[in-house]
């Protein structure tokens, strides 16, 4: 049994696991820097806006209650005039929601944070019923009712980009800072005055909203019927929460996305929800939220970092290639030789990360390789004695680095596409030493040295 053969077996092994941890240490630099991507974004949302969130409008009618309490203190009957600040909260009928996006990047140094901006239109209706569901709480109380207003909350208010109006049948109103509804939370607000004139009947309501965010809009349907309809030319959307898009009216595809939503009351648990937390003054049960989140679909750092998982598997088949030239060649091939060239894949992940934050990942990735593969097969071709076989390496290593860019680019086919490029190598390494016969390999005394077929610059 040659010993040498079998350390040096373990050898390549151990450098393997080693260039591994080499990979694993660029990972966790890529993953600072992503880090700190996310956490520069949150400053320009801070300064910007960040993801909205809409909810309403809501119809609330404050109204007071005044009644008498008697006590008994002492035997001696007291009474007092007391008075209690009450509401009630009406939803819309209906609510009708068309909205288009644009998109664009605003950046600190190298990082930057996706913002966009809804140009959209609310219309709809409310239904006033009779004596607006206001009810005494004591017996023999008088009720007094205040000016109502309409509540619009805006998670952000600060994204709004213009002072929206709103049309109330034929009245005109302008809106007003803060929702006046603790539960609501942020937004804005519209006085009504008095509408115990306007009982038993549909009222239309219509207002335009122009409202800038970052990554996510997010909407909650409060109406008894919600249509909505949203676009953009922005061609990487997430539909996600609660309610997904009409499937038959959902596109997507290179002029940007349009997708249309409709939600009834039947389908949605909002209004319990929400008219439960009013009443109680506190969030007591989930809401639930339609959502677009604005993907980018290109971002360096999730796509360096999936590149990564990789290095494990190309620097393994790359000493594996070197191993079967060593076979098969007869050649000799030092440790220091088999750690050089996996140092140089090791930074290959530290150049394209490097890059890729300058000049875009394909750029990034195109210059990284060609450095690689070059340096690679310059060095190659003297390890392994002939430049003809460097061109051979280079030229597999060429293949192996556009298969993984292939990998990178199909996210839906990279489990399917991994799996048949490592099916395949095995099967092409299979083939090629399908004749060699290990136990004769492994009992030589040592594998004999091979002689350049030209000087050594």
């Amino acid at each position: 049994m040659n010993i040498s053969f079998i350390f040096k077996v373990i050898g390549i092994f151990l450098l393997t696991i080693l260039m591994s941890w080499a990979v694993m240490y660029v990972n966790a630099l890529i993953l600072e820097r992503q880090q700190r991507q996310a956490e520069v974004k949150a400053d320009i949302a801070k300064s910007s806006a960040r993801a909205q969130t809409i909810l309403g409008p809501i119809l609330v009618v404050p109204y007071l209650e005044s009644f008498s309490e008697t006590t008994t203190e002492n035997g001696v009957k007291k009474t007092e005039l007391k008075t209690e600040q009450r509401y009630e909260f009406i939803f819309p009928e209906n609510i009708h929601v068309v909205g288009g996006f644009t998109n664009e990047y605003k950046q600190l140094g190298i990082y930057k944070a996706l913002i966009y901006q809804l140009g959209g239109s609310v219309k709809g209706s409310f239904k006033l019923p009779e004596q607006l569901n206001i009810r005494a709480y004591h017996a023999g109380s008088s009720i007094t009712v205040q000016p109502s207003f309409i509540s619009l909350g805006i998670s952000d208010p600060r994204g709004l980009t213009t002072k929206p109006v709103f049309s109330w049948g034929s009245t005109v109103l302008p809106f007003a800072q803060g929702s006046r509804v603790n539960i609501i939370g942020n937004g804005i607000h519209v006085v009504l005055g008095n509408i115990e004139n306007s009982l038993n009947h549909t009222i239309p309501f219509e207002f335009k909203l122009n409202l800038r965010g970052t990554d996510d809009f997010n909407l909650i349907p409060v109406a008894e019927n919600n249509t909505i309809g949203l676009k953009s030319s922005w061609k990487s959307p997430h539909f996600y929460g609660s309610f997904l898009p009409d499937s038959t009216t959902q596109q997507i595809n290179d002029s940007g996305f349009s997708a249309n939503w409709a939600v009834s009351s039947l389908s949605s648990n909002n209004q319990a929800a929400l008219m439960a937390n009013l009443r109680n003054a506190h969030t007591t049960e989930p809401i639930e939220s339609l959502s677009v989140g604005f993907v980018e679909p290109i971002n360096v750092y999730s796509q360096a970092d999936r590149a990564t998982k990789y290095g494990l598997l190309f620097i393994g088949l790359t000493f594996a290639g070197f191993f079967i030239f060593e076979i098969l060649k007869q050649l000799r091939i030092h440790p220091a030789q088999y750690t050089l060239v996996g140092l140089a894949m090791a930074l290959f992940y530290l150049l394209l990360i490097s890059l890729a934050e300058q000049i875009g990942f394909a750029f990034a990735y195109l210059a990284a390789s060609i450095a690689c593969v070059s340096l690679l097969g310059y060095y190659l071709s003297y390890v392994l004695k002939s430049k003809a076989n460097g061109c051979i390496f280079a030229s597999l290593l060429t293949a192996l680095y556009g298969a993984l860019y292939g990998i990178l680019k199909s996210e839906d086919n990279a489990l399917i596409m991994g799996s048949l490029l490592v099916f395949g190598l095995l099967a092409l390494v299979m083939i090629i030493t399908r004749k060699v016969d290990w136990y004769q390999i492994s009992s030589k005394p040592e594998l004999p040295q091979a002689h350049s077929s030209y000087d050594v610059v």
